[in-house]
């Protein structure tokens, strides 16, 4: 009775182990995919926010190119045709020349989802390629701050607008409150204008592009002669200068002529009678 006892309470243990070691596994398992599930949303939480925040980000974008051309005229001409057909224009340009080539400078403003495809348009007009930078400004930092302090003075004006609609009674309160609201708005117009620059900045992208052309060598004038016939017609336009302004002149000292004059007669007189 008593070894059957003893086998009986045997096998109930062994198969209680079984049984707690098969809900062990499954537990373990259960909370395994439970935190990699846990992690795999955190990892897609990090993602989107850094999705959202490159999306978001404030760049300002600008290029410097230059190349040689053919014909700096043509090319100039289809330069601004292309920036044109993208929704660019030419904000600025400055044509030289010298003894060795012919050179423009032409700034492109350009909306930042065309930036790279008008550069590449541009490289299309090139016969050998001098120069080619981009460089990138982050300035969402910048933009974030703006519009914050923006937020609170427009807050703080309002809150002196209602003191001085309310509860100013002394005339005293009533300048003060007007002199805070004045220097306030002076505040808000200055970021107001610095948050419309960085905007301009960031919607549109510029690009310096310096065109050339190569011309033969010639020599500058070092001096210049007028013709004999162009010198006559300077002398005779002086002479008659000359004599226009002398007689404006007597016609302005006509008063001491006058007196002179009679000082003259008068002394003459006066020599005659003491002879006499």
């Amino acid at each position: 009775m008593t070894k059957s006892m003893i086998l009986f309470l045997t096998i109930f243990s062994l198969f209680s182990c079984d049984s707690n070691v098969s809900n062990f596994k499954v537990d373990s398992e259960e909370n395994i995919s439970i935190g990699a599930l846990e992690l795999k949303s955190s990892s897609d939480i990090d993602n989107n926010n850094n999705s959202n925040l490159v999306k978001n980000r404030k760049m300002i974008w600008s290029a410097n190119l230059k190349f040689q051309v053919t014909d700096v005229d043509s090319s100039t001409k289809i330069i601004q045709k292309l920036s044109k057909d993208l929704g660019g224009f030419v904000s600025k340009m400055d044509l030289k020349s010298t003894n060795y080539e012919i050179k423009n400078t032409i700034k492109i403003r350009i909306a930042n989802e065309n930036f790279e495809k008008l550069i590449n348009d541009f490289k299309q007009q090139a016969i050998f390629i001098d120069e080619f930078n981009i460089q990138s400004k982050d300035v969402t930092e910048e933009f974030i701050d703006i519009e914050s302090r923006l937020k609170t003075k427009k807050e703080v004006r309002e809150r002196y607008i209602d003191v001085l609609r309310n509860k100013a009674g002394k005339v005293s309160e009533i300048i003060e409150a007007e002199e805070a609201i004045r220097k306030i708005t002076e505040e808000i117009e200055a970021k107001e204008g610095r948050l419309r620059y960085l905007k301009d900045r960031v919607s549109f992208s510029t690009i310096i592009l310096i065109i050339y052309q190569k011309v033969k060598f010639k020599m500058t004038p070092e001096t210049y002669e007028k013709p004999y016939f162009k010198k006559l017609t300077n002398s005779l336009k002086n002479g008659w200068c000359i004599i226009t302004t002398f007689i404006l002149f007597l016609a302005n000292i006509w008063p001491l002529l006058l007196i002179g004059g009679l000082i003259m007669w008068k002394g003459k007189w006066m020599i005659n009678k003491i002879k006499k």
